[in-house]
């Protein structure tokens, strides 16, 4: 019970009311409870492991104001207290102010479901942990384990059942998903038996096959990875809970995975496993020793021990723990096998897909790579950055050789950054890629007059990026990088308005100059620059105040709107990155125009999110893993359980078909999230 709040209504002859007062309080807070809690106990199904949450309950209670006998009254009011929560119980009297949970355990992975989702706090049903609020998220999850309320490895099953393992691991590092497992077996167990540990490995290993461990971006992570394979194992075989054995299998064959990613020679594993075959274990570690792996000992030791002299199971083992780390590298659209599936934390791509077809991306990277050797190849390679810079420059080193931007995206090399480091730019047209893109951007209705804005906007570490702007209807039409030591940007202003009147046959628009720019301009303005506009305005409040009321704006609305690339261009800016690829800049810009078009596009098809910044869009619609499949001629996707999901049901976008160009007849269905 957390709170109580009585109203006590007695007959105005009773004299001392403070006394009365103080001895029904006494039978409230000392005895309702354990009285209420006896006659429940009686009650109540002792086997039911049930958890209710009820938020309040109303009830009247009578009494003779001249009682003596409390425990006679604790008695009568705590069996009145007692029906009235049996009767919920009894009648499954589930609303939004009756929760049940099938046991505790269901009810923590709720609750841990919710953390990391970040809708927890606040609910009525979860102020028990409100001491845990204090933590951080990783810090919370660990307490909830370590309390021990639930058996661990039965929380991190019931977590597993409602599909939030991933999300939960998302905010676990390593030290913790250690700790995590570490919990779910009994180290005071005795000495590890040896009488189960092949049975073990085959089911583990069979489990490991069946389907992606985890999302193909992510690192090679043992102990999340220990996590994904023991629930795994558990939904299957209940049996393993806290077996000391299936722990072993599990550290075991991680480890084993480590050395053989480190060794990664086919020529020198074999070696390896003909050593170890005939329990040479001395032999091995000197090859893993001369590819400087980390103390293999107990892998090496723990893996001869499992073989059994038996070569040629060890092979079919080993193509099992690096079969996903290496064919994950290497999975396109045009090798992908039949009824074969992926994990991706970046498959919120496909939901992009007919945003970016609009945009003609097929034609655009083909006219920018037409000229250079192995166009298509390059091609591929601009379709995947114009991906890429989608999902933001913080995410570009998870997201350069995801599988499923791969598979979107065409592009065959294992390496992103590499490709972009082999790559000859100079030879591409980018001027004609720029032409393709505005065709596309500028194809629109009618019903506002064109604006145009142009301003300097900072781009790190220490330059510009000269962006011209339509603002009616808030389009990026032309990104320019400016060096710190130009003092002069007429040219820049003047040929940019030039490549957009080339393709925008318009009749003199409006232009308007930030004040970054107007103060490197010449003054007043190059007759060149006035041949294009009819107006030009300088920005100051009295032409704010005109311009919003053009656009239909209030003032906020458009100092957001005038403000908003300061904020979203560092989003999509390789500029500078974490991997220290080097980018060149006019490249950077282009496609930054291209992925800033694609989320416009997307984002307005979301009612009341048209105008959201790009890093809302990834969080709240794009983020989650995605299951891709291939079906025959067409890629299944399997859309992520994002924030606002609801909001691309709604809008119709989670049942959507469509083969862009360039997969050569290949088909993308998307799904919606699995209930």
């Amino acid at each position: 019970m957390g709170h109580w709040s009585g109203t006590y209504h007695v007959p105005r002859e009773i004299s001392d009311l403070q006394d009365l007062h103080l001895r029904l309080d006494s039978i409230v807070a000392d005895r309702l409870a354990l009285v209420c809690k006896s006659f429940l106990e009686q009650c109540l199904n002792g086997s039911d492991p049930s958890v209710w949450r009820v938020r309040h309950l109303s009830l009247n209670f009578s009494l003779d104001a001249g009682f003596s006998d409390a425990h006679g009254v604790a008695r009568d009011w705590g069996r009145s207290l007692a029906s009235e929560i049996l009767s919920i119980v009894e009648n499954d009297e589930v609303s939004n102010s009756v929760l049940r949970f099938p046991n505790r355990g269901a009810f923590l992975a709720q609750f841990l479901s919710d953390l990391v989702s970040g809708r927890a706090w606040g609910k009525w049903y979860y102020e028990e942990f409100s001491d845990l609020q204090a933590l951080s998220n990783r810090q919370a999850i660990c307490s909830i384990f370590l309390c021990r309320d639930t058996p661990s490895e039965e929380l991190l099953l019931q977590i597993a059942s409602i599909g939030q393992l991933e999300n939960v691991l998302r905010v676990l590092n390593e030290n913790d998903a250690q700790l995590i497992f570490e919990l779910c077996f009994d180290s005071t167990a005795g000495a590890l038996r040896h009488e189960n540990l092949q049975q073990w490995a085959g089911i583990v290993l069979e489990l490991w096959d069946s389907a992606p461990l985890r999302a193909g971006s992510r690192m090679e992570n043992r102990f999340r990875d220990a996590l994904r394979l023991f629930a795994r194992t558990l939904s299957q075989y209940p049996a393993g809970k806290g077996d000391l054995e299936l722990q072993a299998v599990i550290n075991g064959l991680l480890e084993l995975r480590r050395v053989l990613l480190e060794i990664s020679k086919p020529s020198l594993i074999e070696s390896l496993f003909e050593d170890l075959a005939s329990f040479k274990v001395q032999s091995a570690l000197k090859i893993a020793a001369r590819y400087g792996v980390h103390d293999p000992t107990e892998a090496l030791a723990f893996f001869a021990e499992l073989m059994q002299g038996d070569v040629a199971w060890a092979h079919q083992a080993a193509a099992v723990l690096l079969g996903e780390s290496n064919k994950d590298k290497f999975l396109t659209s045009k090798n992908i096998s039949e009824g074969e599936s992926i994990l991706s934390s970046f498959g919120g791509v496909f939901l992009l897909g007919l945003s970016l077809t609009a945009l003609s991306l097929d034609e655009l990277s083909r006219c920018a790579s037409e000229t250079s050797d192995s166009s298509d190849k390059i091609a591929a390679i601009l379709r995947h950055l114009s991906t890429v810079k989608c999902f933001g420059r913080t995410r570009f080193s998870d997201a350069s050789d995801d599988p499923a931007l791969r598979l979107f995206s065409g592009m065959e090399r294992p390496s992103f950054q590499q490709a972009l480091r082999d790559s000859n730019f100079q030879q591409l047209d980018l001027a004609g890629a720029h032409g393709v893109l505005l065709q596309s951007v500028l194809s629109r209705d009618e019903s506002l007059e064109p604006v145009l804005f142009a301003d300097l906007v900072p781009s790190p570490p220490d330059n510009s990026v000269f962006l011209l702007r339509e603002l009616a209807h808030d389009e990026w039409l032309d990104a320019v990088p400016v060096s710190s030591q130009e003092s002069d940007v007429s040219e820049t202003l003047q040929s940019s308005l030039q490549r957009v009147s080339a393709v925008w046959k318009l009749d003199h628009p409006a232009l308007f100059l930030g004040e970054t720019l107007a103060s490197r301009l010449d003054t007043p303005a190059p007759e060149q620059i006035l041949h294009h506009v009819c107006e030009l305005h300088r920005r100051e409040e009295q032409t704010e105040e005109q311009l919003a009321s053009q656009l239909g704006l209030t003032h906020p609305q458009l100092a957001y709107r005038l403000g908003s690339p300061a904020q979203h261009l560092p989003y999509f800016s390789l500029a500078t990155n974490d991997s220290g690829l080097e980018l060149d800049a006019g490249l950077d810009c282009l496609f930054t125009l291209v992925s800033r078009a694609a989320l416009r596009h997307f984002s307005r098809k979301l009612f009341g999110f048209e105008f959201s910044s790009p890093d809302h869009i990834f969080e709240n619609f794009l983020s989650g893993i995605s299951e891709i499949r291939r079906v025959g001629e067409r890629l299944e996707v399997q859309l992520p359980h994002s924030p606002l999901s609801l909001i691309l049901r709604m809008a119709g976008l989670q049942d959507q078909r469509y083969a862009p160009a360039w997969l050569k007849g290949m088909e993308v269905w998307l799904l919606p999230p699995q209930e």
